[in-house]
């Protein structure tokens, strides 16, 4: 496999820098990529993350999870992408500092755009067109905790279930909002795609060994999925819920402390169930239930940081559609 000028041979690895473009200041845009080439031909499977400059955790991990890889013992290529916005992580913002652009809301990107765009254009047309499957890894950055992977209702869903089942997590999310990212964008063009949400939240601090293991789980794990490499998955539980998503819950109109019932994760609760609610940060008062707008199954995920930016997912309510025990 070769990317620009990143090869590695077969049963290889290598790591390097895909430069993507030139800022108006000259300075270089790149990606920094790793490549692990298997001893036999097979699928190419991408795993990204980082786009948003707060997203840490797979960062921690993804790099060692390359160096824990045998090259000859996998067929196939893995592409490894540990932290793709490094302008925003070096700054601790969630957009590039370059032009303050979200990276995961730009599709795939634009060859005349700005320079984000143009790097995305780059990286999609030089990376994800060579992949036959993408996992893209997010996290709830300081102000969610999730633990799900989720699967566009477009493309070839029925093989990105497959993927997202086996990835490992206790939940799998069908119908993910459709959004604006490049990981749409692949399951448009027939990728088995799976948005992993991994951590987050209290997770930096007291899950963050665990997470860093479900990350590392979740690579292995999609690549015994396709093939790549021998072995079953490994699951944290014994059952796996494959649940159809009905309703997003976002910070409305009421701003103040968010607190979320972290109890209700995972269970099945009626409509009108209380989920959280929000403080007035000056009077201690509630100024709002969060209540469930149906009944429905909540996914494992929400917020867990007192004040909230807009577009947080407080939580995410669906219908219970598979339950896979093991």
């Amino acid at each position: 496999m070769k990317i620009n000028s990143i090869e590695a041979n077969k049963g290889s690895k290598a790591f390097g820098y895909l430069e993507t473009g030139i800022t108006h200041s000259r300075f270089s845009a790149h990606i920094p990529l790793h490549i692990v080439e298997g001893a036999s031909d097979g699928p190419v499977l991408v795993v990204q993350a980082g786009l948003s400059g707060l997203e840490i955790e797979p960062a921690l991990i993804l790099p060692q999870v390359v160096k824990e890889i045998d090259p000859n013992e996998i067929s196939g290529t893995l592409i490894v992408v540990p932290l793709m916005n490094t302008s925003g992580f070096e700054f601790e913002q969630i957009n590039s500092i370059w032009d303050d652009k979200n990276l995961n809301e730009l599709g795939r990107g634009s060859q005349t755009g700005t320079i984000s765009e143009q790097m995305i254009h780059k990286y999609y047309n030089e990376v994800i067109s060579k992949a036959d499957a993408l996992l893209d890894i997010h996290t709830g950055s300081q102000w969610s905790y999730h633990r799900y992977a989720g699967v566009y209702n477009t493309g070839e869903v029925a093989k990105s279930r497959k993927m997202a089942v086996a990835v490992g997590l206790p939940q799998v999310l069908l119908s993910q909002p459709a959004d604006e990212s490049m990981a749409y964008e692949a399951a448009k063009d027939g990728l088995a795609v799976v948005s992993a949400w991994i951590g987050g939240g209290p997770g930096l601090r007291d899950y963050r060994e665990q997470d860093m293991n479900r990350i590392r789980n979740a690579v292995n794990n999609s690549m015994k999925s396709l093939g790549m490499l021998s072995g079953s998955p490994e699951f944290e539980s014994d059952k796996t819920e494959v649940i159809e998503a009905h309703t997003v819950l976002k910070p409305n109109g009421e701003r103040g402390f968010v607190f979320m019932d972290t109890d209700k994760r995972g269970s099945t609760v009626a409509a009108g169930d209380l989920l959280g609610h929000v403080r007035h940060p000056f009077e201690g008062t509630i100024i709002e239930e969060i209540k469930a707008p149906k009944a429905g199954v909540v996914l494992y995920a929400g917020a867990s940081w007192p004040v909230l930016p807009e577009g947080t997912i407080l939580a995410i309510l669906g219908d219970l559609v598979e339950e896979i025990v093991r």
